[in-house]
């Protein structure tokens, strides 16, 4: 399994990320966590096969994660033959606005193309090369909104991505499965809080190792993310727009 990082900035413009979007590559199929922009460039300067990617699972619905959505939905819809794209969205007026918008941009949908679903907490994906398990996270709770992290199993691996988080992890809103199982990955947000409001949660945590995205204040906080590889046992990183880690 290859996962590639598209785009690891934040809400925010900066001159050397773009907005958030990963790429998993399994057996043969991609998928993508969040669609920031400009992930429809991205993926063309991969030279990625658009045929081959089965599905799009946002985490939740900030522009900086699905405004990306819109280009590609109209590409995969009319503009590359053999496509056919499940997007999962975590609200239903998120789908309403883009079955609403989609044709004004480019024409009626083709549901043989492209197929937009709510996905929640509640929800399990599976198909023959992957199994996703969504999971809660506090980020919009103020707003009674939902948002979610992920847990992906593929070639016996597992990975969690943790979407984005609440401010300073309120509510020990921190991904409790990696605190309980072992996992091989932990993907991990720091948009929102400082290295210190992880440190506790790292010392019980089971992954093998961490990756730090969505970070802003990026020089900033870099330095302290850096000190604390090896400090709990694994390694810890930050990631950048086209780094890779292959499981």
């Amino acid at each position: 399994m290859k996962i590639s990082f598209l785009g690891t900035s934040h809400g925010s413009p900066e001159d050397n990320r773009f907005c958030s979007s990963t790429l998993i590559e399994t057996g043969g199929a991609l998928y993508l966590i969040d669609a920031g922009a400009p992930v429809v460039d991205l993926l063309t300067r991969r030279h990625a096969d658009f045929t081959r990617l089965r599905a799009l699972f946002t985490t939740h619905f900030h522009a900086d994660h699905v405004i990306g959505i819109f280009h590609l939905a109209m590409l995969m819809n009319k503009k590359i033959p053999g496509t056919s794209l499940d997007i999962y969205l975590t609200e239903q007026r998120a789908i309403d606005m883009f079955l609403s918008a989609l044709p004004v941009f480019g024409g009626e949908i083709n549901p043989e193309h492209i197929r937009f679903h709510l996905i929640t907490e509640k929800d399990t994906y599976q198909d023959e090369h992957i199994r996703l398990t969504p999971f809660p996270t506090q980020h919009l709770a103020y707003w009674n909104r939902p948002a979610l992290s992920y847990l992906l199993e593929a070639e016996g691996k597992k990975v969690i991505f943790s979407g984005d988080l609440s401010a300073r992890l309120e509510g020990n809103d921190f991904p409790a499965y990696a605190l309980e199982n072992e996992v091989d990955l932990l993907i991990l947000e720091m948009a929102h809080q400082l290295p210190e409001h992880h440190a506790p949660f790292l010392e019980k945590c089971k992954a093998k190792q961490v990756a730090f995205t969505h970070i802003s204040k990026w020089d900033e906080k870099v330095p302290d993310i850096l000190a604390m590889d090896g400090q709990f046992g694994f390694p810890v990183r930050t990631v950048l727009d086209e780094d890779e880690i292959i499981l």
